[in-house]
This record gives C-alpha cells, sequence and structure tokens, in this order.
C-alpha cells in the first residue's frame, strides 16, 4: 500500500479565530478545513505546512509544534499520512490561491455552521483550539463481572446498537466506514467514531451531526473482586434553534436517558451472563 505524506498548519489569530480554506478539490471537494497538502521530494512535513499555507492563503508563517497526525484513506487504495502544526502568521495577504476555492478566519462559534472536513472540530477541541464540550450527563450501572468482562460486553454492545438509517437520517459524519475494527481509535460505528480506547479503562466516542456535537465517554471502575462500576458520560452542544429544539427532544423527553440507560444495562446483562459461564 502506498504511503502518501501530508502536512496541514493549523493558524490562529489574537482573537482565537481559525483560518480555515474551502477545498477546491477532492478529497472533500467544497468543504472547510485547515490547509495544507502533499510533500514535495525532499521536503520535511513543517516545511510543506508551511509552503502550503503560502500556497493557498497568501500568508507566511512561522510553524510550529505538532498538533495531531493521523492517517487518511486514498481515493486509489493508498493513504495520507497527514501531519497538522501550530502556526503563526509573519506576513503576507489573505487570498485564496492553488486548490483553495476560498480562505477565511472563522470563530469557534460558527464552526458548527459550516461544512468542515470529517472530524476536524474534534482534533481542533483536542489540540485545545477550540473549547472542550461542555457537561451534559453521567450514568451508571454495577455489575457482577470484572472490569475485563465490563470492557469486553462493553465492546460488543457499542459495535452493534447503534442505527445506520437513523445517523444517516441526523445527517451524522460517522454512519459507514471500512476503519479498523473496534475499539481501535479511528473505528466508526453508526453516529460516532472512536477517539480513545485503554482497555479495560475507559473508551472514548464522538460524533457530529447537524443538530449537535457530542462525546459519549465510558469508564470501568473496580469496585472488588468480580464487581465492576460502568459509567457512562456525555458531553455535547446543541448550536442554533435546530440544535435547541432537538436537545429538547432528547432531554425534556427523556430520550437520551432512556437510551444510556439501555445501553448501559445491556453491557451489564452480558457481562455477567459471560461471567456465569464456565
Amino acid at each position: 500500500m502506498e504511503i502518501v505524506p501530508a502536512a496541514g498548519a493549523v493558524i490562529t489569530d489574537d482573537d482565537g479565530r481559525v483560518l480555515l480554506v474551502k477545498r477546491g478539490a477532492a478529497p472533500q471537494r467544497g468543504r472547510w478545513s485547515v490547509p495544507g497538502g502533499r510533500l514535495e521530494p525532499g521536503e520535511s512535513f513543517a516545511d510543506a505546512a508551511a509552503r502550503e499555507v503560502r500556497e493557498e492563503t497568501g500568508l507566511r508563517v512561522a510553524v510550529g509544534p505538532e498538533l495531531w497526525r493521523i492517517r487518511l484513506p486514498t481515493a486509489d487504495g493508498g493513504e495520507f499520512d497527514i501531519r497538522d502544526f501550530a502556526a503563526t502568521v509573519e506576513g503576507g495577504a489573505l487570498a485564496a490561491g492553488d486548490d483553495a476555492a476560498d480562505a477565511r478566519w472563522f470563530a469557534p462559534g460558527e464552526l458548527h455552521r459550516v461544512r468542515v472536513t470529517t472530524h476536524l472540530v474534534e482534533h481542533l477541541r483536542r489540540a485545545g483550539v477550540v473549547e472542550p464540550l461542555p457537561f451534559v450527563d453521567e450514568h451508571a450501572v454495577e455489575a457482577t463481572a470484572d472490569r475485563d468482562g465490563v470492557w469486553r460486553a462493553l465492546v460488543a454492545v457499542v459495535a452493534h446498537v447503534a442505527s445506520a438509517r437513523f445517523a444517516a437520517l441526523l445527517g451524522a459524519e460517522d454512519v459507514a466506514s471500512d476503519a479498523p475494527a473496534m475499539p481501535t481509535p479511528g473505528a466508526v460505528v453508526p453516529g460516532f467514531h472512536v477517539v480513545a480506547a485503554d482497555p479495560p479503562d475507559h473508551l472514548a466516542l464522538a460524533g457530529r451531526h447537524r443538530f449537535s456535537d457530542y462525546e459519549l465517554v465510558f469508564r470501568v471502575d473496580e469496585l472488588g473482586p468480580g464487581r465492576s462500576r460502568l459509567r457512562a458520560e456525555t458531553r455535547a452542544i446543541f448550536p442554533g434553534w435546530r440544535g435547541s429544539i432537538y436537545r429538547t427532544m432528547l432531554m425534556r423527553f427523556g430520550l437520551h436517558r432512556a437510551a444510556t440507560q439501555r445501553m448501559l444495562r445491556a453491557v451489564r446483562r452480558h457481562a455477567e451472563a459471560s461471567a456465569r459461564t464456565p
């Protein structure tokens, strides 16, 4: 499989705005992302990030530390190896160029109103460019099973509980994927993708659709020999009036609570049944 190295830059200003370019070519043409592209022969990742910024935005930047590294499939069966760096503007005048159809500054609160590339907001959030999602609630169940058993049950339930049809109806970023199998980071279940997996302690899922950005974080606590507690913490924002209506439907009518508790009970049943099996 061919590995294609690429680099990009996350540029912010004194007001906390982030500079994005509108992609004029595949992949994800027409979506907004940080400026970036493929390395040229003999070029370092950092040098490529600075060159791509100059070509796509007209700005000269000083490239700082690496913020994240991701792998994405190419159209011909290969894989992009992408490193994105923090960067600061040193000069130039903002003007879209090369394969960027547009270039603009966006306040963090505006990012939900535009079509950005898949998982970009989550990467910005984890890099500290965008604020963490606010706490919504937490639910828990206790199980007569050890942590390893609860973890295995959690992975099994999460892998099959979500509906691809419902995720597509909401316009979710994550509907179906050939990404790695659960619970490897990057793996997709409808409506969510795995952002962290530390068995048997911690599983973090994140997602985004037209009404909300959200995270669902599971933690498994040891209570004693053969006993564990499973906690599910939800964090989310619900932008705009459509988001407010969606939040009301979830919270006031108890739909979110019921769905979360149903999932936790399913994990408990699965874990305790397995613990009883010789």
